[in-house]
């Protein structure tokens, strides 16, 4: 603001001078041309290069304020613009933790009044399993009660996992370890389905201040994605990029790619596209790269496929780690 203020007396004064040099060159120049002013046998040439100054002066002064009004009004239109993006953001940020709290009550009920009837009913269909040979409907029938448990007790993990805070063990990683490690945990489903890895470095990889579980987790969930979205006999590309303290690594697949309308939703918990989907995988992903400090997005139109087809997800990190306990705690 004091800038701003400066500002304006600046453009106050510059206008009130050349004003003022301006009503002096003109009387100058009917000077040269040999014009003399008189009134009553007197000459008036002060009394005129005052009032051209003045008028001049004057003029140049409301130029000068005009300018600084304009001025005014882009400083005020990018203050304005700036408290809307931040209130927007903090609206978004109290929505979600909103959700939070009210999936981590819901998934502390759930956790308490519906896992141990579900045990006990697992169990009794296991018993009651043995009494039967596996070509009977009754084997069968048992056989899909346990899977049915054991989908709703891993959906029940998942809500209670997400409602938590992510609890980072920060240390200096080497983010390419990072993602060897998921690579090799994906690697018997990536070579069932046919599809090819290629690995993309920009530079030497830095160190970056992070949970190396947790990215490791972030980044398999990227790739599970990628190959369930492909099908089979496809392409994912792994690309990490150093760019000015940050790191990037992005994941980007030959799939269908995803729609306008999903790619802002996709972040949103319980949200899917997937039949047999929980919509927590993406969601608890963003919760771990906030609570780094960074930022992950999903980029329309640049997938692997022919003319941009597919998903491009990019995960992007500080190379020093979150910078307050508040993203932490995110």
């Amino acid at each position: 603001m004091p800038h701003i203020m400066q500002t304006k007396r600046r453009w106050s004064l510059w206008g009130l001078l050349a004003g003022a040099l301006l009503g002096v060159g003109d009387l100058t120049a009917f000077l040269a041309l040999g014009l003399e002013m008189r009134l009553a046998h007197r000459s008036v040439m002060t009394e005129v290069m005052i009032l051209f100054m003045l008028t001049y002066g004057g003029l140049g002064f409301v130029i000068g304020k005009l300018l600084e009004a304009r001025t005014q009004a882009r400083a005020d239109a990018h203050t304005i613009a700036s408290q809307l993006h931040a209130l927007a953001a903090s609206q978004r940020v109290a929505l979600q933790n909103e959700k939070l709290a009210a999936i981590g009550r819901l998934a502390a009920g759930i956790a308490h009044e519906v896992r141990n009837p579900l045990g006990v009913i697992r169990a009794s269909a296991s018993m009651v399993r043995e009494h039967f040979s596996p070509q009977e409907e009754a084997y069968r029938a048992c056989e899909f009660i346990r899977e049915e448990i054991d989908r709703l007790n891993s959906l029940i993990t998942s809500l209670l996992t997400f409602s938590r805070p992510a609890e980072l063990r920060l240390q200096p990683v080497i983010i390419e370890q990072a993602i060897e490690r998921a690579l090799q945990l994906t690697n018997d489903e990536l070579q069932r389905r046919g599809i090819t890895v290629v690995r993309e470095i920009d530079g030497a990889p830095p160190t970056v201040m992070a949970d190396p579980d947790l990215i490791a987790q972030v980044l398999f969930g990227l790739l599970i994605n990628a190959a369930e979205a492909i099908g089979e006999h496809g392409l994912v590309i792994v690309r990490t990029v150093n760019e000015r303290g940050h790191m990037l690594v992005e994941v980007v697949d030959t799939g269908p790619g995803i729609a306008p309308a999903d790619a802002e939703c996709i972040f949103e918990p319980f949200f899917t596209t997937k039949s047999s989907g929980t919509g927590l995988g993406l969601p608890m992903a963003a919760r771990i790269v906030r609570a780094h400090g960074g930022l992950i997005e999903v980029v329309s139109g640049q997938g692997a496929g022919k003319d941009g087809v597919g998903a491009r997800f990019r995960v992007r990190l500080p190379l020093s780690g979150p910078s307050t306990l508040q993203e932490q705690a995110a």
